[in-house]
Protein backbone atom coordinates (compact mmCIF):
# COMPACT_ATOMS: atom_id res chain seq x y z
CA UNK A 1 0.00 0.00 0.00
CA UNK A 2 2.32 2.69 -1.29
CA UNK A 3 1.29 6.30 -1.59
CA UNK A 4 1.70 8.35 -4.76
CA UNK A 5 4.63 10.25 -3.30
CA UNK A 6 6.41 6.96 -2.52
CA UNK A 7 5.88 5.80 -6.09
CA UNK A 8 7.16 9.13 -7.44
CA UNK A 9 10.22 8.94 -5.19
CA UNK A 10 10.96 5.37 -6.27
CA UNK A 11 10.59 6.38 -9.92
CA UNK A 12 12.90 9.36 -9.48
CA UNK A 13 15.50 7.20 -7.71
CA UNK A 14 15.28 4.61 -10.49
CA UNK A 15 15.87 7.31 -13.13
CA UNK A 16 18.81 8.68 -11.15
CA UNK A 17 20.42 5.23 -10.87
CA UNK A 18 19.89 4.68 -14.59
CA UNK A 19 21.53 7.99 -15.41
CA UNK A 20 24.48 7.26 -13.08
CA UNK A 21 24.98 3.73 -14.42
CA UNK A 22 24.39 4.79 -18.03
CA UNK A 23 22.24 1.74 -18.78
CA UNK A 24 18.78 1.47 -20.26
CA UNK A 25 17.60 -1.30 -17.93
CA UNK A 26 16.09 -0.14 -14.64
CA UNK A 27 17.76 -1.60 -11.59
CA UNK A 28 15.33 -3.23 -9.15
CA UNK A 29 15.01 -1.18 -5.98
CA UNK A 30 14.50 -3.05 -2.75
CA UNK A 31 12.20 -0.87 -0.65
CA UNK A 32 11.97 -3.22 2.35
CA UNK A 33 14.36 -2.72 5.26
CA UNK A 34 17.42 -4.93 5.42
CA UNK A 35 17.66 -5.36 9.18
CA UNK A 36 15.28 -6.30 12.01
CA UNK A 37 15.43 -2.80 13.48
CA UNK A 38 14.34 -1.30 10.17
CA UNK A 39 11.46 -3.76 9.93
CA UNK A 40 10.39 -2.86 13.47
CA UNK A 41 10.53 0.86 12.69
CA UNK A 42 8.54 0.32 9.49
CA UNK A 43 5.85 -1.63 11.36
CA UNK A 44 5.61 1.07 14.03
CA UNK A 45 5.32 3.71 11.32
CA UNK A 46 2.47 1.83 9.66
CA UNK A 47 0.74 1.49 13.03
CA UNK A 48 1.10 5.20 13.68
CA UNK A 49 -0.34 5.94 10.21
CA UNK A 50 -3.40 3.80 11.00
CA UNK A 51 -3.83 5.50 14.37
CA UNK A 52 -3.48 8.92 12.77
CA UNK A 53 -6.19 8.07 10.22
CA UNK A 54 -8.48 6.92 13.04
CA UNK A 55 -7.92 10.11 15.05
CA UNK A 56 -8.48 12.22 11.93
CA UNK A 57 -11.79 10.45 11.31
CA UNK A 58 -12.91 11.06 14.88
CA UNK A 59 -11.96 14.74 14.72
CA UNK A 60 -13.87 15.11 11.45
CA UNK A 61 -16.90 13.50 13.09
CA UNK A 62 -16.71 15.88 16.05
CA UNK A 63 -16.41 18.89 13.75
CA UNK A 64 -19.47 17.70 11.79
CA UNK A 65 -21.39 17.20 15.04
CA UNK A 66 -20.44 20.68 16.25
CA UNK A 67 -21.55 22.30 12.98
CA UNK A 68 -24.85 20.38 13.12
CA UNK A 69 -25.43 21.57 16.70
CA UNK A 70 -24.77 25.19 15.74
CA UNK A 71 -27.14 24.94 12.76
CA UNK A 72 -29.83 23.34 14.95
CA UNK A 73 -29.40 26.09 17.56
CA UNK A 74 -29.72 28.80 14.93
CA UNK A 75 -32.84 27.20 13.50
CA UNK A 76 -34.39 26.86 16.98
CA UNK A 77 -33.73 30.54 17.73
CA UNK A 78 -35.32 31.63 14.46
CA UNK A 79 -38.59 29.80 15.18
Amino acid sequence: MESDSSKKLAGSMRKLFLRIRGKGEPSPLEMSPGCPFGALVEERLRSMERDTREVKGRINGLIFLLIALVVAEVIMRLF
